[in-house]
């Protein structure tokens, strides 16, 4: 089935650089095709293996973490620009020249009488050693308008220049956009804030003219890379202060992004997300009109935040009192309840629960005063 391994695999290393995303594409037998070598590898590794049975793709995760991508070699076609490609079944080369840039075009043999043998139709070799990001089609942005964000986070990540073409065929298609689905626009974005230099493929998508193609009235924002700090060092703390919780870090960078609701419902944001970008936003507000300060008491910090999900809190550090809720407020239970008022007379009603609440308040501002005077006496 001459399995050879391909794409990322093969141009990091050819760069010298570590890479765990194994791709290896196979060729069709009569009976045979990637979802068969993937399910008899996920049998002899004791892994499980997830098939993509319309691409004849498969994806094998073994018990130690590492994963490894089975392809079928293959042609596409496109329907329309920005739909999802329609297969044949092929050989190496087709299998290649179907790939986005040249420098992911490159093949290695993993067959042991042919071992390391390349195979680079499309001169992807020449476009790595002159560090060149370039397409291998004249429709290949309108086929699939997101190798757009792949283009700029290539050239970003490796340093790369964008071959004079590339980019001429990148600004005039760069309205397709549009026609991609909300999910795999977004999917983009992910991939960008896993990057080093997000910041940075950011801003040059937005000098392309990413905004104005997504919504007029979005600017990125000029102090993004002081943002994208503060998220990591926010993070650190929460690692080491908040472990109970588990946070998704791309939360946080869609925070910075300040996306106008057009936007966030083309990128089809689910219900949580989009509740925390509210919340953040309202929170921001609050903390402008200058609602939390030193002299603000504990029981108003706790009555503030209290209504915020954890992400837009983080988010929104260093702030001395959104910290001291984070590690102490928002864990202390009240020592009484409605039951134990009834019990003192009190009647069941909106005072009684106005009198919880007081006898609450009370017990925050004790404790957190109590808390000073013992670090003060440390």
């Amino acid at each position: 089935m001459q399995p050879h391994v391909v794409g990322g695999f093969v141009r990091d290393t050819l760069l010298g650089r570590d890479s765990f995303d194994i791709d290896v594409v196979v060729t069709a037998t009569d009976n045979q095709n990637g979802i068969t070598v993937a399910r008899q590898l996920a049998q002899n590794w004791n892994g499980k293996v997830k098939m993509h049975l319309n691409f004849g793709t498969a994806t094998v995760e073994c018990r130690d973490g590492w994963k490894v991508d089975i392809v079928t070699a293959r042609r596409e076609t496109y329907a329309k620009p920005g739909a999802l490609p329609k297969v044949e079944f092929s050989n190496l080369l087709d299998d290649l020249w179907r790939r986005d840039f040249s420098v992911n075009a490159i093949a290695a043999s993993i067959t042991p009488d042919q071992f390391g043998q390349i195979t680079d139709p499309t001169g992807g070799m020449d476009d790595l050693k002159k560090g060149l990001i370039r397409i291998l089609h004249a429709e290949s942005f309108t086929d699939d308008p997101t190798r757009i964000f792949r283009t700029v986070r290539y050239a970003s990540r490796y340093n790369f220049q964008i071959e004079n073409q590339t980019v001429a065929l990148l600004r005039s298609t760069l309205d397709q956009i549009k026609s991609v689905s909300g999910s795999r626009l977004q999917n983009e974005f992910n991939h960008i804030f896993e990057e080093s230099m997000a910041v940075q493929i950011i801003q040059r998508l937005s000098a392309l003219g990413l905004e104005t193609i997504l919504c007029p009235e979005w600017q990125v924002v000029p102090q993004l890379g002081e943002r994208w700090q503060r998220i990591r060092k926010n993070l650190g703390w929460a690692s080491q202060y908040l472990t109970s919780y588990q946070f998704n870090p791309q939360d946080f960078f869609w925070m910075a992004l300040d996306l106008p609701n057009q936007v966030q419902k083309m990128l089809s944001f689910s219900p949580s997300l989009q509740q925390k970008l509210v919340e953040q936003t309202k929170l921001a507000h609050r903390l402008l009109e200058g609602t939390l300060t030193r002299r603000t008491k504990p029981s108003n910090v706790y009555k503030l935040l209290k209504p915020y999900s954890l992400e837009p809190l983080v988010y929104h550090l260093p702030q001395p009192q959104i910290e001291q809720y984070l590690t102490k407020l928002r864990h202390i239970q009240p020592n009484i309840n409605g039951k134990d008022l009834i019990d003192e007379g009190w009647c069941a009603g909106p005072k009684l629960a106005q009198i919880l609440w007081e006898r609450f308040a009370q017990q925050l501002d004790d404790e957190a005063r109590a808390d000073k005077v013992e670090n003060q006496a440390c």
